[in-house]
């Protein structure tokens, strides 16, 4: 064999490899043999694959906690599965981190784990967070409807605790605050009438009364917590007949009473000689879950900031939250806007607030639900709610948080229309609300897949 043979033999083989394995690539060489699956030949996949991935746009919701990575079955089935809950945490560390961990330290070392739920009227009256609480205190225990305001509009509406009040002055954060008050953390200031301190009669005192209902973990209070701003002069509170001194030099001030036989009903009557700031009180127990109901009426989330850092970061030190929950957006859709930059600069600056006050709160943003309006007789989704969503995604990403689209886990465009006219109804004639069949099923669907994320958290964690 001449020398020019021998050259053009290497040549020759590869060439007519790689027309058998192009030939091949056009066959489906895909099958199974006792549970061994083959894979499809496909000689310049990687190749090509590289040069697409250099022009491939990065994506904007890619999952980047690290927990999620190491499985990549579990990031597969994460991103095929929009209601799942989402996890945009650090490369080192999940966004629920927190959370868990206060879960698991309830298992092994008992303690409380606390879950303030805001919200606009979505979650109004306890809606949505009622079911999340029943869950949560029936996996972990604790009693008690959490916080609760001193006065409300829906007083009558909501089922988790029956509530009555009177006499009372109530500010809010679409109020102008007058000079020396200061709201809670819930948005809302509740102050007492004035009087004669230096006497015990409470004939004409502001007055609060709550009675626990007849159900599981709502029958009875443990514990209460009266949340109040600065007292300096003579100011008292009679709870259950007994009088307490209201003292305090703190922007957020505790009085904490015991009721280690449980107590049925609190009433609460005021004596005071000045001006007082009253938050809200706490009827909940020393152990266990506890999901406190922050719901306001017309809120797009922006008003928050309004609340200062001071508040919520003082609240916090006598509360301890371990997850923050987000639930916005109601109130922001709106027919024919196409452009939701506004808004993402708006609660921007909402989240960094909420995460600059608690600093060690895990926080989860839930998405706007599906709302739809009438076009030609007939109602639809409205078409700015997924744009809308789509942002709120990006700012649970942005910021690092924990995401869960309610209108994905709701059914996505159109199934506000389902919920309304379906078999059974879960939302109302006004294509936005849900009523308490739709709520109820909200909660269970939110708790459950918290409660996914807590068992891979564990897995990947080997817990």
């Amino acid at each position: 064999m001449n020398s020019a043979n021998r050259h053009s033999q290497p040549f020759i083989m590869v060439l007519v490899v790689t027309i058998v394995l192009l030939v091949v690539s056009q066959l489906n060489t895909i099958f199974s043999i006792k549970g061994f699956t083959s894979k499809k030949v496909d000689p310049f996949g990687d190749i090509l694959m590289k040069g697409k991935a250099r022009f491939m746009p990065p994506s904007r919701y890619i999952i980047t906690d690290s927990i999620i990575a190491r499985d990549s079955n579990a990031l597969a089935e994460r991103s095929s599965d929009p209601s799942n809950v989402l996890d945009f945490g650090s490369d080192t560390s999940s966004s629920l981190a927190h959370f868990f961990g206060a879960l698991n330290k309830i298992k092994t070392k008992g303690g409380k784990v606390r879950i303030a739920y805001f919200g606009d009227s979505m979650i109004e009256g306890d809606l949505i967070s009622q079911d999340l609480r029943a869950e949560m205190q029936e996996a972990f225990g604790g009693h008690g409807v959490g916080f609760v305001p001193v006065t409300s509009v829906v007083a009558g509406f909501r089922t988790s605790v029956l509530h009555q009040f009177g006499g009372w002055t109530t500010h809010t954060l679409l109020d102008n605050i007058p000079a020396g008050h200061t709201l809670g953390i819930s948005g809302y200031s509740f102050v007492p009438a004035v009087g004669n301190a230096d006497t015990n009669d409470v004939t004409n005192s502001s007055w609060v009364k709550y009675t626990a209902v007849k159900q599981k973990h709502l029958n009875k209070f443990y514990q209460t917590k009266l949340l109040y701003g600065r007292s300096n002069d003579k100011n008292y509170a009679v709870i259950n007949e007994k009088k307490y001194e209201l003292k305090g030099e703190h922007s957020v001030n505790m009085l904490d009473i015991g009721h280690p036989a449980g107590a049925q009903a609190l009433s609460a009557k005021f004596i005071c000689s000045s001006p007082l700031d009253i938050f809200g009180f706490s009827l909940e127990s020393d152990s266990g879950a506890i999901v406190d109901n922050f719901s306001f009426r017309g809120n797009s989330g922006f008003p928050l900031t309004k609340v200062s850092q001071q508040i919520y970061s003082e609240t916090n030190d006598l509360l301890n939250y371990d997850l923050i929950i987000l639930e916005y957006g109601l109130n922001v859709v709106s027919q024919g806007v196409t452009d939701y930059s506004w808004y993402h600069r708006g609660m921007l600056n909402v989240i960094k607030h909420i995460k600059s006050a608690f600093p060690h709160s895990s926080i989860l943003l839930i998405s706007v639900g599906d709302k739809s309006f009438r076009i030609d007789g007939t109602y639809q989704t409205d078409p700015s709610v997924p744009l809308l969503v789509n942002v709120q995604k990006g700012l649970a990403e942005e910021t690092g948080c924990a995401y869960w689209s309610l209108y994905n886990a709701m059914g996505g465009s159109g199934a506000m229309v389902k919920w309304v006219e379906g078999d059974t109804v879960l939302a109302n004639k006004d294509y936005t609300h849900f009523n308490f069949k739709g709520a109820h099923k909200v909660g269970k669907m939110l708790y459950s897949k918290l409660m996914s994320e807590y068992r891979d958290y564990n897995k990947q964690n080997d817990q």
